[in-house]
């Protein structure tokens, strides 16, 4: 069981590695396979089942991490607090597969999945590779909230807007603002504002603090309008032959 459980290892995640590339390659194949069988999933019952399973799945693993830290007795207001990024974006993937409220997706998508996917293209694992139970976690949580938003687009139907990419980027820096002082308070690093990860990961690249920081809200923009790109087309593509009436082209998009 040390070897699925134990806080201390001897092994250490390598970026790149062939279980990095078959986690990765998993979620896209959940991603693939959600598109291809979108039609099935808007029928009511595997809709229901689809969903209730996102949405357990991200809950059980948010609930495991904290057992993990409490059972070990590392469990701390300074590094455990649902209070990064990931945590926030899981649990409005949990609200948004529950309920299908479409005021949730923009943010979600936007800040949810670029900071999933930018998470686990560089992973901060340390010594967790696989089959270590934080390997598990990690690309559990943060797929979820992949296929959460995707979920949404592609069997629900709803599309973002380019006047809600720039409401979740104003919604992400205030989030970041609020969150500032309360680092300053408890000596904690949530979502990396007072200083780099010791891991590799993106934010190794970006120079030292604060101007990582400075580089990541440019990267965060420049990500934010490539995850809307796909729509932009879309909607120019639904306003010249349309398959929906105008009515119904804003009632998707958000």
């Amino acid at each position: 069981m040390d070897r699925y459980f134990s806080w201390f290892t001897e092994s250490s995640f390598t970026l790149f590695s062939y279980s990095h590339l078959m986690a990765l390659s998993l979620v896209g194949i959940c991603i693939i396979g959600m598109f291809l069988s979108r039609k099935i999933l808007r029928n009511k019952l595997p809709n229901f089942v689809i969903r209730l399973m996102i949405a357990c799945l991200l809950l059980l693993s948010e609930i495991s991490f904290h057992a993990w830290f409490a059972y070990y007795k590392e469990w701390s207001i300074t590094t455990t607090l649902p209070l990064q990024l990931s945590s926030i974006s899981l649990f409005l993937a949990i609200a948004l597969v529950l309920t299908k409220n479409k005021t949730l997706l923009p943010i979600t998508y936007f800040a949810g999945s670029a900071s999933a996917l930018l998470a686990m293209i560089t992973p901060d694992l340390g010594p967790y590779d696989f089959p270590h139970f934080r390997f598990f976690h990690f690309f559990v949580a943060h797929g979820g909230i992949v296929l959460a938003t995707w979920f949404m687009i592609t069997v629900e139907k709803v599309f973002p807007s380019y006047r809600s990419l720039w409401i979740s980027f104003a919604g992400l820096n205030i989030y970041v603002l609020l969150l500032f002082p309360l680092n300053l308070t408890l000596g904690s690093n949530y979502m990396f504002l007072m200083k780099e990860p010791a891991s590799q990961t993106l934010i190794s690249y970006l120079g030292p603090w604060p101007f990582y920081l400075l580089s990541l809200e440019v990267i965060t923009i420049v990500v934010f309008h490539l995850l809307y790109l796909p729509f932009h087309f879309l909607l120019r593509r639904f306003h010249h032959s349309p398959p929906f009436n105008n009515r119904e082209i804003r009632k998707r998009t958000l």
